[in-house]
């Protein structure tokens, strides 16, 4: 599996190793998706995008109304005093428009700039959270990778500690082969003393398996919590891979539609996906598995099967060194991969940072040329204001010298040259604005060029990262099932030791009882040895008596000629027993070597036992030795009864043998001083055998001690085992408690985290659609005020084709100019309140004053090159004073029309302007009487429309 995934560098390193690697790569990768989720969460780039969208829709407008010309007339007959107030009011008009339209242009850019403000400032509050949250969250799995950094450590010291006791007992195996193979030529003290030795490594083992089980036990609980973690940071890890594809899809499609990139939405199912491993199994189980025959009785067979164990235990060594080999190649490729990865995120976040400088520069450029522009338009302001000024001292000289012509050419030439000033500023201005527009026009496609290659660029990087991110993660996914296959065969091993741990210590409970019943055997040995000891004494005493008898025959001398006859008889019967004697020895000869013969199957046996132990074979090949031993020892003990019987029917045959040869003996003399030396020799050999047997025999009863004080012994430390390993287990459950509570608490504290981001999500949403609205409603108002616009010309139009006559316009003027004097000043206040207001918003206060009457004898020039032209010259000349009358009420026409400005102003970002529609009113005439009510209820009805 490792090798397919191209990580056959760890093939042969240790698990733990293995398990330490994939948990330094999963930390990377869970990095790798936090930088992801930040950059597609952040909102700070989009809200940017729609702000320039907006004050370049803004300044479009804005730079439209500005540049829109007004249609003047031609005047080719009026007069010298008409062409006077003509360009005066011409010169006004200019000016009022110019003063407007900059006023509203500063306080659309001063709202913008608020508005923007408050976004920028909205949007650092929400990266500080965020910043916050994923700080903690980076301490907190920095403080879990540091725990576990240190379980694997403790992990792998264990897995050498293990390695090392294996090679320990491998080589404690082959010394006790060697020690039982020089045992086995040794005489029957000897085999006692291996016994014995037997017994004591048999202890010495049982406690070695009882500690290593206790160890296997602890570190298969911190796997098992291992491969938990692990499964929930998979699933964790594919839930944001998830959710990173979905509002990939998302942004790609209002990018497609031009719509601004949406929020994520976190209320997503989180699929739980179950891995059902299967356990492999390991050559090393072969062990356990192969069922073994019936064991001969030959001691090659076992020694040739004990070999074969060796063998195979050696063969599951080097099978678990290539592999840890294996592991280790693969954790060094692996990383090399998490350097490679971190030299590729460095050099990403240096042309980030790149581009962010940039980014910032060109902004600063922009503003600078913003600043540059405020500045021209404050000047141009001053200059305005001076020229108003000046306008109104002219003004206040015209009212003194008006009865003068020649004052009024002095101020008509004065006034042409301020036209003509304002005509060359107005010239350079446009000339300005047009260079400033086509500047414009250029950063906005420059940026329009970078925005498209950096969000391609983007995408192409985020692109690039998903699909190594999904390599990673199922290399995870591939190593994380290879680990948990290597646990459920740990956890087999360890079932199987555990079930070799219950077979040993029911053996040991079994050579408990043989060792009882071999302590009843020897006390009936003692029994009989006594017994013998006494037949022994009674023999003693009788050849007393057989000498004393012999004494006596020595006397009956006479009875030797016929005895020497018997004698000859009785020798030949002699001969013949001392045949029957020495076949007799060859028998108890035979047994001997039969019971060493025994004695070395019961060694051999033995052996075998303690391989059997060590290597920790399965239950069946155990039983079925025990079996074997048992039948064996039946047959021992079937033939030590045997030979006991031979024994005691050939001491019954001496005792026969003896008796004749007392009688052959009290006939001669000779041949029972010949017997006697061989009684005397023969009883100092029974007397040493039966010496041998009385130390034997204490030494039995000191063994039989020792082994009942061991077996309490090993009793107690039975019974403390048991009680370490049910605290161990209490342990265990606290600690599993103890992890509940904490995966309860870590999981609240995330839904909260989750529900925290749902309403910054909420709250941002809530604002792009509050953006989204004050568009509509900017378009929807600029709509209505172009309609109003053609509206307005079209009446212009219309009045303007109507014939009419000098003396009913002059009666229609006069009674309509006293009406609109006092709705003048009306909205001649109106508009100094607005005045006042829209200097308070901007940051240095302007002055406005209120224009003259006579300095609005411009706004009269169209209709008064139509009189001219429709109208002959003597109809036109009428009293001066009635001029001012007129001129008021076109003031307060022409201040109608700046309320509905600054009303417009409010309400929407740009401005339209309609002079024509304020001034048209005043050439509607008829040539009769009779249209004079049809003047006055429609200039009614404009008045009203003005207001």
């Amino acid at each position: 599996m490792l090798e397919q995934e191209g990580l056959s560098e760890i093939a042969h390193s240790n698990a733990s190793e293995q398990i330490a690697y994939l948990l330094v790569e999963r930390t990377t990768l869970l990095e790798k998706l936090e930088i992801a989720d930040q950059k597609l969460n952040s909102h700070s780039y989009i809200d940017r995008l729609c702000a320039a969208q907006l004050q370049n829709l803004l300044q479009d407008r804005c730079w439209r109304s500005i540049f829109q010309e007004d249609s003047f007339f031609k005047a080719d007959c009026l007069s010298p005093s008409d062409v006077i107030y003509v360009h005066v009011c011409n010169i006004w008009t200019v000016m009022i428009k110019h003063s407007i339209l900059l006023d509203g242009f500063d306080h659309i850019h001063q709202t913008l700039e608020d508005e923007l403000q408050q976004q920028c400032e909205s949007m650092q509050c929400n990266k500080e959270t965020m910043n916050k949250s994923c700080r903690a969250e980076l301490e907190r799995e920095q403080a879990l990778r540091a725990r576990v950094e240190q379980d694997l450590d403790e992990a792998t010291q264990r897995l050498q500690m293990a390695h090392e006791e294996i090679q320990r007992l491998t080589d404690e195996l082959d010394l006790q082969r060697k020690e039982q193979s020089k045992k086995a030529l040794q005489t029957p003290e000897s085999w006692e003393e291996g016994v014995n030795e037997q017994r004591e490594s048999n202890r010495t083992e049982l406690q070695k398996a009882m500690e290593q089980n206790s160890r296997l036990d602890k570190e298969i609980l911190a796997l098992r919590a291992q491969v938990q973690a692990l499964d929930l940071e998979r699933k964790a890890c594919l839930d944001l891979v998830e959710q990173l594809k979905e509002e990939i899809c998302e942004y790609q499609k209002s990018e497609k539609q031009g719509l601004p990139f949406p929020a994520p939405d976190e209320t997503e199912e989180v699929a739980v996906c179950s891995l059902q491993t299967q356990g492999t199994k390991d050559e090393g189980r072969v062990e356990g598995d192969c069922v073994p025959g019936h064991a001969g009785l030959d001691q090659d067979d076992r020694y040739h099967d004990s070999e074969i164990l060796h063998k195979r235990c050696r063969e599951v060594i080097e099978n678990i060194e290539s592999r840890n080999s294996q592991l280790l190649h693969k954790l060094q490729k692996l990383e090399q991969e998490h350097e490679d990865l971190v030299e590729r995120n460095e050099e990403l976040e240096s042309i980030l940072g790149d581009t962010q400088i940039q980014t910032k520069q060109e902004k600063e450029q922009f503003e600078s040329e913003v600043e540059g522009l405020h500045r021209k338009i404050t000047s141009l302001e001053m200059e305005l204001l001076e020229v108003q000024k000046n306008k109104t001292g002219m003004s206040g000289e015209e009212q003194a010298l008006a009865d003068g012509a020649q004052e009024m050419r002095e101020m008509l030439e004065s006034c042409q040259e301020t036209i003509e000033k304002l005509g060359s500023q107005l010239g350079e201005r446009r000339e300005r604005r047009k260079q400033l527009a086509s500047e414009l026009e250029m950063l906005r496609e420059d940026l329009k060029a970078e925005k498209k290659s950096l969000s391609e660029e983007r995408f192409q990087q985020q692109e690039e990262k998903m699909q190594q991110l999904r390599q990673d993660l199922r290399r995870v996914q591939n190593l994380c099932s290879s680990a948990e296959r290597e646990l459920k065969y740990e956890r087999v091993k360890n079932v199987d030791l555990k079930k070799q741990n219950l077979l040993l210590q029911q053996e040991c409970t079994k050579v408990k009882v043989e060792l009882k019943q071999a302590h009843a055997k020897l006390l009936d040995t003692t029994e009989t040895y006594s017994s013998l000891s006494a037949q022994w004494e009674k023999s003693q005493q009788k050849v007393k008596e057989l000498e004393q008898e012999l004494l006596k025959c020595s006397q009956a001398d006479t009875l030797q000629s016929s005895l020497q006859e018997k004698l000859s008889q009785e020798k030949s019967k002699v001969c013949e027993a001392q045949k029957k004697i020495s076949k007799l020895q060859q028998k108890l000869k035979e047994s001997q070597h039969q019971l060493l013969l025994a004695e070395a199957h019961v060694s051999d046996k033995k052996l075998l036992e303690e391989e059997l132990k060590e290597a920790r074979e399965h239950e069946a090949r155990v039983q079925q030795e025990l079996h074997e031993e048992c039948l064996k020892r039946k047959l021992l003990e079937q033939q030590v009864e045997e030979l006991r019987q031979q024994l005691r029917h050939s001491r019954e045959t001496e005792a026969s043998l003896a008796k004749m040869h007392v009688e052959l003996q009290a006939k001669t003399l000779h041949v029972l001083e010949d017997e006697r030396k061989t009684d005397s020799s023969e009883h100092l050999q029974c007397h040493k055998e039966n010496q041998k047997l009385s130390e034997r025999l204490s030494l039995l009863k000191e063994e039989n001690k020792a082994l009942y004080e061991e077996g309490v012994h090993l009793l107690n430390q039975k019974d403390l085992y048991v009680r370490k390993y049910n605290k161990m287990q209490l342990r265990h459950k606290d600690k599993i408690r103890r992890a509940k509570e904490t995966f309860i608490h870590e999981v609240k504290q995330r839904d909260s985290k989750i529900k925290q981001l749902e309403s910054e999500l909420s709250e941002s949403k809530l604002q792009v659609e509050k953006g989204k609205v004050l568009i509509a409603q900017i378009t929807a108002e600029n709509e209505k005020l172009l309609q109003e616009r053609r509206r307005l010309l079209q009446k212009i139009s219309d009045q303007e084709e109507t014939p009419w006559s000098n003396k009913s316009t002059i009666a229609t003027l006069q009674s309509r100019v006293k009406m609109l004097d006092e709705e003048s000043v009306r909205l001649h206040e109106s508009k100094l309140r607005l005045s006042g207001h829209v200097h308070a918003s901007q940051r240095a206060p302007r002055s406005s004053p209120a224009p003259s009457t006579e300095d609005l004898k411009s706004v009269n020039f169209p209709e008064r090159q139509l009189q001219s032209k429709m109208l002959p010259s003597p109809c036109i000349s009428f009293p001066a004073r009635e001029l001012p009358d007129s001129l008021r009420t076109l003031k307060a026409t022409r201040d109608t029309k700046p309320e509905e400005g600054a009303e417009s102003q409010e309400s929407s970002f740009c401005l339209s302007p309609s002079q024509p529609s304020e001034i048209g009113y005043l050439n509607v005439a008829s040539p009769g009487d009779t249209m004079v009510s049809q003047l006055q209820e429609e200039s009614q009805s404009i008045s009203s429309e003005n207001f």
